[in-house]
């Protein structure tokens, strides 16, 4: 294939450089397929790492400089890049960006992680006031870009009511289990008592009610609850986080959540049961069924059936702590079935819910596109 191939421009705003789907599942498998693969992103310099390059812009200072700075930069340097180049781009931010690209020549696909309309509702830096307009504009804008852009792909089903369904595909962000596939280093029952918990920590994704759950089953069992991610908004932190008696990771990078995941014994996510969190598939909770974790989840939502597929951990009601406490509990007095039910979710992931499989799908839209 090689060099009679196109060339391939994964462009992002928001994500950071080595972001787990765009460049670990997107561009490596891309690469591997022999296509030639750069990413521009905001980065501190121009860098080739496992034979993708990075194109860096600017690093954004403040939020409008996210907003139109970067995107600016971001398409001053997508043209100086070939025409008949593919053009895969990965935020909201970037759609206008696109729609140039667009109507200049170029083939674009659009990457949509979310539901920007319903994220745009729990953002919790938007006024209030401006909520409704700005959901509104960004639902007329990703309708008008689903019409010219030449390929959609969404990582939710919920996510393709905004786009023609002729060129929509589903491509499900579930975990690499090859990156999965080595031996723990403790087994299951050697373990400690921890309970990770790795995600955006804010309210609506239940930070409160898993704090006080741990706090509620530490009466009665040891146990250790260790959390990584970005606090939203970053004070939550001061004013909840810091009384509890839990561990912060800080930011966790890929290889670092495998290691963590390895060395624990339940993983958790419960996100309140909101509309956006009903219809979502939670990355994480599928890093823990990979990684081999029962899990506690909530029972509402579409993210349930696959905890009931794989009969995986416990489900809760996200806002009843002693619910959470007692799941916290049976798991770690109940070491075989908890380790059983584990190991049912991680062979649902090898065998079925895998990037490996869903990266198909993708090379096929490229394949397309390049016909």
């Amino acid at each position: 294939m090689g060099a009679s191939r196109q060339s391939v421009m994964l462009a992002n705003a928001v994500h950071k450089p080595f972001d787990t789907r765009i460049f670990h599942k997107e561009a490596l498998s891309l690469l591997k397929a022999e296509w030639e693969v750069t990413i521009i992103v905001p980065h501190t310099h121009n860098d080739e790492v496992r034979g993708v390059k990075i194109e860096a812009v600017p690093l954004p200072q403040k939020g409008w400089e996210q907003l139109i700075k970067c995107p600016w930069h971001i398409l001053r340097k997508a043209w100086s890049h070939p025409r008949n180049a593919i053009y895969h781009i990965h935020d909201s931010e970037l759609l206008l960006v696109g729609l140039v690209l667009r109507f200049t020549g170029r083939k674009v696909i659009y990457d949509a992680h979310e539901d920007t309309p319903l994220q745009i509702a729990y953002q919790h830096w938007i006024p209030g006031w401006i909520k409704l307009p700005y959901k509104w504009f960004y639902y007329l804008l990703e309708k008008i870009c689903g019409w010219f852009f030449n390929a959609v792909i969404v990582a939710e089903p919920v996510i393709a009511r905004y786009y023609p369904k002729k060129k929509t595909h589903l491509v499900r962000n579930f975990p690499m289990a090859q990156a999965f596939g080595r031996d723990a280093v403790v087994p299951y029952a050697n373990r400690e008592n921890v309970m990770v918990y790795v995600g955006l920590l804010s309210r609506v994704r239940g930070l409160a009610e898993m704090l006080e759950g741990y706090r509620l089953a530490k009466e009665k069992i040891s146990v250790v609850f260790k959390l990584g991610g970005k606090f939203a908004p970053v004070t939550l932190k001061e004013e909840l986080f810091d009384n509890y008696d839990a561990t912060y990771l800080g930011w966790v990078n890929y290889t670092m959540l495998v290691d963590e995941l390895y060395q624990s014994k339940i993983g958790i996510i419960i996100p309140h049961p909101v509309e956006r969190y009903k219809t979502n598939y939670p990355v994480k909770l599928f890093e823990y069924m990979a990684a081999g974790l029962p899990v506690i989840a909530s029972k509402f939502g579409e993210s349930a059936a696959f905890v009931k597929e794989a009969n995986c951990g416990v489900l809760v009601d996200p806002l009843n702590t002693q619910e959470v406490a007692y799941a916290i509990c049976w798991l770690l007095e109940n070491t075989n079935e908890a380790e059983a039910m584990g190991m049912r979710g991680k062979k649902l992931i090898v065998e079925k819910y895998n990037w490996e499989n869903e990266s198909n799908v993708l090379l096929d839209i490229y394949e397309r596109l390049q016909q």
